[in-house]
């Protein structure tokens, strides 16, 4: 996966290659975080970067416009199309955040199929031979994740085994047994006085109280319950997560970087 990624020795950081950067026009289903008032100023300030830029991207500024057309009230959790090249500017933006002390964007290619990649880069990501080996050999679905630090997935449950890989940066996941996750979700949920489909990641558990409560319940202070597991992935590990496993992930970082994964779901 090197030919993804590589280093940036001045800002100590890791950046999409040459390799991949040949693909910038390729557009990919974004994620973006606002939920905080530092989180809506860098949201602001980065739409300021772009316009200042001497050839502005047109393509870019459409889908970033139409995405935040209405002002950001209560809606925290954005969704919407743009070109790889939205990524690598959020990275250059995210370095002079930095620099400035002020909080770097939160932008995620987030469960972006594999088989919509261009297929020259889905040669560079060929399916596990375990995954192959196993079960009926049959991959129900694959994803790739791409996105500048923090990144974070709920805690929920997925409906066929998974193999997750990490591919740039780190990644933490912690997982429960279902017996010990169903009743943490409940929990949760009738704190949130909610019912929610714990199955798949949901657009409602990245948003409001339902994502403060579930990231308190997982990666707050209290104590874990008995059959719950923790996985720290850097670059190359990869993680098996059995059916009706819970699981929560999130990126080690928080400044800004780049981090990536994949995975796929298998029957």
């Amino acid at each position: 996966m090197n030919k993804w990624f590589e280093k940036q020795s001045l800002h100590n950081s890791t950046t999409l290659s040459v390799h991949i950067g040949q693909f910038q026009n390729t557009w990919f289903p974004y994620e973006i975080l606002a939920s905080s008032p530092r989180q809506k100023q860098s949201t602001a300030t980065f739409r300021r970067f772009l316009a200042s830029e001497e050839l502005e991207d047109e393509a870019i500024t459409r889908s970033w416009d139409a995405c935040f057309a209405d002002p950001i009230g209560s809606q925290s959790f954005f969704q919407f199309h743009a070109p790889l090249r939205l990524l690598i500017k959020a990275l250059a933006f995210n370095q002079v955040q930095a620099k400035e002390g002020q909080e770097p964007l939160e932008l995620y290619i987030a469960q972006s199929s594999l088989t919509d990649l261009p297929p020259a880069l889905q040669e560079d990501v060929p399916t596990p031979e375990l995954v192959q080996r196993v079960g009926k050999g049959d991959v129900y679905n694959s994803s790739v994740w791409l996105g500048t630090e923090p990144t974070y997935t709920p805690l929920h449950r997925d409906p066929n085994p998974n193999i997750f890989c990490q591919l740039c940066s780190n990644k933490v996941i912690r997982l429960m047994a279902p017996r010990v996750g169903d009743m943490l979700f409940s929990q949760v949920q009738r704190r949130i006085q909610k019912q929610g489909n714990s199955r798949i990641r949901t657009d409602e558990m990245m948003q409001g109280e339902e994502r403060e409560v579930l990231y308190d319940a997982v990666w707050g202070a209290g104590p874990l319950p008995t059959g719950t597991y923790e996985a720290d992935l850097g670059p190359g590990d990869a993680l098996f997560i059995p059916n009706g496993w819970w699981h929560s992930v999130k990126s080690k970082g928080t400044n800004g970087h780049l981090n990536g994964s994949v995975n796929w779901w298998f029957r």
